[in-house]
């Protein structure tokens, strides 16, 4: 199968819809719900306690000497337990896509298209999807290149522009409920960490210094955790605690209230950078399901396997969930599950750095 190498510097932009599209916006109605106004608390903690992660991960990819997570379990657990291992990999990808691809189809038919079929908007999306993917990795890299920048100036911007709105005295007072609140906040954020898996899919350029594919993921965690917990505490600041839990989208509901001279819906403009955003995040989660599948079953091309996941997918995202109620229960009763994809990390970090040890004692001096 053709590899496609990223260096560390596109590693960075591509994994950062990853994380913003589902911490930052998917999940924060269940912060609030979760936490309340102690939600933006629950999410610091969770950086926190997920900082390592970002660490494994950039030691991981300079341990993986340009291969994909399946090839390595081939090596290092053998070809059964390997592939066994593979199986449930390939599901956990598709499931996060069937989320992202419903959750941003229904978000925008219900809010910014009403009088559209949903279909429409998810076929639209499945295409799009599909279509780079089969472009490949690259096309996913360099898109979020010029995306991200954009993302970053205008969330600054945005954050600027709603300064007056912030009440921040709206909360206090702070842990009124104690700490137990903020432990189901915690494992949202270890479970959007756990994503992070998906990169070893992605074959990134072993750098010299193995430093670099560290500090790729530095600034990854430098910049989600100055983007989520200010998300998180917005909406209380502006809206109340308890207005705040109400709003089905509250990121949307917050930009909706900037108005710049004629324009009245500024929010339209938040959309148009979130949906090539949300089309990044799902096109890198169904390249790794492609290619994990592709190299599971021994293919030399993942291309057919991208036609067969799409409409897969693509069926899923019309058929799996009826409506929005169902999408957010399903993702407070089984996303926290996913921190064991955090887990899961480590201890590959563990395995590679022993297996680099013992190749070192073994060889000829």
């Amino acid at each position: 199968m053709q590899k496609t190498p990223l260096s560390s510097r596109q590693a960075y932009f591509v994994s950062t819809p990853l994380l913003v599209i589902m911490g930052h916006f998917f999940l924060v109605p269940l912060y609030l719900r979760f936490a309340g106004r102690d939600a933006w608390l629950g999410v610091i903690a969770g950086f926190i306690a997920g900082a390592v992660i970002f660490l494994a991960m950039g030691r991981l990819h300079a341990l993986m000497e340009g291969k994909t997570l399946v090839e390595k379990l081939d090596k290092w657990l053998g070809p059964w337990a390997g592939k066994a291992l593979a199986v449930p990999l390939i599901l956990y990808f598709f499931v996060l896509s069937l989320v992202t691809l419903y959750g941003f189809s229904i978000f925008i038919s219900s809010i910014f298209l009403p009088d559209h079929p949903r279909w429409v908007i998810t076929v639209s999306f499945t295409l799009a999807m599909a279509y780079m993917v089969h472009k490949g990795v690259e096309v996913i890299a360099r898109v979020s290149e010029w995306i991200i920048l954009y993302n970053m100036v205008s969330g600054m911007l945005v954050s600027l522009a709603l300064h007056r709105e912030k009440h921040y005295e709206k909360l206090l007072p702070i842990l009124q409920h104690g700490p137990a609140p903020l432990l189901p906040v915690i494992m949202l954020i270890l479970a959007v960490f756990g994503e992070l898996i998906v990169m070893l899919m992605v074959q990134v350029h072993a750098e010299k210094d193995s430093g670099t594919n560290w500090k790729a993921y530095f600034m990854l965690f430098i910049s989600c955790f100055f983007i989520f917990p200010s998300t998180t505490a917005g909406p209380v600041a502006i809206f109340g605690e308890d207005q705040a839990k109400l709003l089905a989208f509250p990121v949307e509901s917050t930009v909706r209230l900037i108005s710049v001279g004629f324009i009245e819906r500024f929010d339209l403009y938040g959309l148009t950078i979130m949906t090539v955003s949300a089309l990044l995040r799902l096109a890198l989660l169904h390249y790794g399901a492609c290619v994990a599948t592709a190299q599971l079953l021994n293919l030399k091309s993942y291309r057919w396997v991208n036609l067969a996941l799409s409409i897969l997918l693509g069926a899923s995202g019309l058929l799996v969930f009826d409506n929005y109620l169902e999408l957010m229960d399903f993702l407070r009763r089984y996303y926290p599950y996913g921190a064991a994809a955090c887990g899961l990390i480590c201890v590959l970090w563990v395995i590679a750095w022993l297996s680099k040890r013992r190749r070192a004692q073994s060889s000829p001096a």
